[in-house]
């Protein structure tokens, strides 16, 4: 599929009128409308080590001070893990006050759903496990435990963490836990296209509620403009990230369908909108 998938140059098959109606996407990524399935744009491996290596190198001027590259050491010591925690963003989740146990919440489920069972990497800064909350039993239990299996790392003094944990889930090639969307001016630094298409690819986000703390994996698909092999198409229309409401998608269809591309006009994205 050219492009990594998507598109499949069938040049709109059909005949007459399209057919554009608003649908959801079910868990698997099948449209409720017309039964297709979005696929996964899968990310070039080569684009990725480029990515990582320009992280990299940003990271070590940004981090001058604190010595970025004794993580980057550390890290290749210890890793390479199936998740990466934000440790700050996670255990502040819906409280004002750092919330450990649902740190370690989180901690646990990851290691659950992990099929080495191997804990994932927490990236918390060294004033968060060192005094106050920090020194209670049940909190210094958990901090020791992830420290003696090498999955704690603390980040010095006037660091940003952020450059930590991305770096760490970039250069892992694994899922990222973190509600942090990745907006400020650090992220925007990359300058890379392929960010937006890595994160919507690794990042996992949670949320608390009376029913307890949830999880939220990447789709299975990708949230694109997408051709099925049929001929229909389907277009996000909403690109937030609301985890509560199902994203929207326009599905476009036309009533009768056809093998043959040959005379087929491609007509502009636009006409697909006006039809609506």
């Amino acid at each position: 599929v050219r492009g990594g998938g998507g598109w499949h140059g069938q040049g709109w098959l059909g005949s007459g009128k399209w057919n554009v109606v608003k649908t959801e996407m079910d868990k698997a990524g099948v449209c409720c409308c017309c039964g297709e399935k979005l696929v996964c744009i899968d990310i070039d491996p080569n684009e990725t080590e480029d990515f990582a290596s320009s992280l990299s190198s940003l990271a070590c001027k940004k981090e001058k001070k604190a010595n970025f590259s004794q993580f980057q050491e550390w890290l290749q010591r210890n890793g390479p893990f199936d998740a990466v925690v934000d440790g700050a963003n996670v255990g502040l989740v819906n409280t004002h006050t750092f919330n450990a146990r649902q740190l370690n919440n989180v901690v646990s489920q990851l290691q659950q759903m992990s099929p080495s069972k191997k804990l994932p990497l927490v990236i918390l800064h060294r004033s968060r496990v060192q005094g106050g909350p920090a020194d209670n039993p049940n909190i210094k239990r958990s901090l020791e435990k992830w420290r003696n299996a090498g999955a704690l790392y603390a980040t010095p003094p006037g660091s940003n963490d952020d450059w930590y944990w991305l770096y760490a889930a970039v250069s892992c090639k694994c899922l990222l836990v973190t509600n942090d969307e990745m907006r400020d001016h650090l992220f925007q630094l990359l300058g890379n296209s392929i960010f937006p298409r890595w994160k919507e690819k690794h990042q996992v986000k949670m949320t608390v509620s009376r029913d307890g703390l949830a999880l939220h994996m990447p789709p299975p698909y990708s949230i694109v403009i997408q051709e099925s092999e049929e001929g229909s198409w389907h277009i996000p229309t909403v690109a937030g990230d609301d985890l509560e409401t199902p994203r929207q998608w326009l599905c476009a269809t036309r009533s009768t369908r056809t093998t043959s591309k040959k005379g087929t006009v491609r007509p502009p994205l636009s006409q697909l909108f006006s039809a609506r």
